[in-house]
């Protein structure tokens, strides 16, 4: 599998067809109020919002002659099948990390990184450090819900270009021995704020310096993928020619990404 959306992106169920996907986000309930001297409860509201995407389809067909088939010396009419497969894991990939690297408007008419959001970090101190980690942290844990209640989030992914794979190594490593308290990583493996890498080459060409925070999905969502009921994954046809001798293959894809919500996510520039 050459992709890394599936550490850390979330696989909704599958869609029964290729109709709009809303996908409702549910306030946490109301504070609780104290009640008056009558025991008289007061009424609260719930709010909701909600994203919406679709499930669209993907392929490519790849003919082979009868002359290609016996001549081949190489085996790669063997192989054709594992790199569809290979081929649709890519599309995959492509298609969830383009939710982060397009930056498109939520349903809220905003950007996915944007301040209004508190989840975009810029300038010289958003290059990926320990400081501009605990910036991120600091952001992430502040996000407030649908309802202005504290969600207390942390990241649990950090998700860097191949440019600063080396870097995020380091930060996230346990083998480092601090000299003094000031040294101390609580995003080193096993720590209490513990980050795991995410090296993206996807990400090398939309910026060399961004890099992104996500907290676990279990938490929160953030985004979202799923396939077509039926055709989970890559499904491949093949058919016999007649008037040309030789076999066509076709590999078809039914799949959909979404960010979801914010509130998980957070972008810094690096710049």
């Amino acid at each position: 599998n050459p992709g890394t959306y599936g550490i850390w992106a979330r696989r909704a169920p599958n869609a029964p067809d290729f109709k709009n996907i809303s996908v409702v986000q549910l306030s946490g309930a109301p504070d609780l109020l104290q009640t008056n001297e009558h025991g008289e409860f007061k009424y609260g509201t719930m709010k909701d919002g909600a994203e919406t995407y679709a499930v669209l389809t993907y392929g490519r067909i790849v003919a082979l002659t009868r002359q290609a088939i016996i001549n081949d010396d190489l085996r790669g009419f063997d192989r054709l099948v594992s790199a569809f497969g290979s081929a649709a894991r890519r599309l995959e990939n492509r298609l969830v990390y383009a939710q982060l690297t397009a930056n498109a408007n939520l349903s809220d008419g905003v950007a996915l990184f944007h301040a209004t959001h508190g989840n975009l970090l810029t300038g010289a101190g958003s290059a990926l450090q320990f400081s501009a980690l605990s910036d991120g942290r600091k952001a992430m844990r502040l996000q407030k819900g649908l309802q202005g209640e504290e969600l207390n989030i942390a990241p649990s992914y950090l998700i860097v270009p191949a440019a600063l794979e080396q870097t995020a190594y380091q930060l996230t490593t346990a083998n480092y021995v601090p000299a003094t308290k000031a040294e101390i990583n609580e995003f080193r493996a096993g720590g209490r704020t513990a980050l795991e890498p995410v090296v993206e080459p996807l990400l090398d060409a939309a910026s060399a310096t961004a890099w992104y925070l996500a907290a676990s999905n279990s938490q929160i969502d953030t985004v979202e993928y799923c396939y077509l009921d039926g055709a989970e994954g890559p499904v491949i046809e093949s058919e016999m020619g007649f008037e040309v001798d030789g076999v066509s293959y076709k590999c078809r894809l039914d799949f959909a990404a979404k960010a979801v919500d914010f509130r998980g996510l957070t972008k810094s520039a690096g710049a």
